[in-house]
């Protein structure tokens, strides 16, 4: 499940997330779950009359937040990317201070918007100032999502069956009864 906040020229989108990470993948317990906090870009097009619904594109994103774990509350994997390229993370940032608070410092980073996206490299920052405040102002219920989610990912793990990529895609196939 993915939960988007579309502000007029950034979105903030919230996955639940749980795959294997191939990062781990000589190590035992590779499977992730959690949430994903996303910035991306994004454009509406307002073509045609009052009852046309609009276009809206999302570009990829440009600061990810993971907060991850190898078993259900353990917090170990909880990290962000500061940086990305054509939706492509970079190096995996931990901080110490995400598990110890993972909600209060995604809260923390929403409200300045502004900073991430300087860090993240993007040109023309000021270009998303309403859209930055907007998102301030709506971190709360972002955040709440996130709390869904982890809550989500905190419960039993079921089995799951994988994706080629890693993804978990639900659970794993029944053997068809003997009849």
């Amino acid at each position: 499940m993915e939960t988007a906040w579309i502000f007029d020229t950034l979105t903030v989108t919230v996955a639940r997330i749980d795959f294997l990470d191939p990062a781990f993948s000589s190590e035992p317990d590779t499977r992730e779950r959690g949430v994903r906090v996303e910035i991306r870009p994004s454009a509406s097009s307002r073509v045609g009359n009052i009852y046309t619904s609009p276009a809206v594109m999302l570009e990829p994103a440009v600061c990810r937040i993971d907060l991850l774990e190898s078993a259900p509350g353990a917090a170990d994997r909880m990290h962000w990317h500061p940086t990305m390229d054509a939706g492509d993370p970079g190096d995996r940032v931990f901080d110490v201070a995400i598990p110890a608070n993972p909600l209060g410092w995604l809260a923390e980073r929403l409200a300045d918007v502004p900073g991430l996206l300087t860090q993240a490299g993007v040109e023309d920052v000021d270009r998303h100032a309403e859209s930055a405040t907007l998102v301030a102002e709506n971190s709360a219920e972002i955040v709440l999502a996130a709390r869904s989610g982890l809550e989500w990912a905190r419960g039993p793990w079921p089995e799951v069956t994988q994706d080629e990529r890693g993804m978990a895609t639900g659970p794993p196939p029944r053997a068809n009864p003997a009849r």
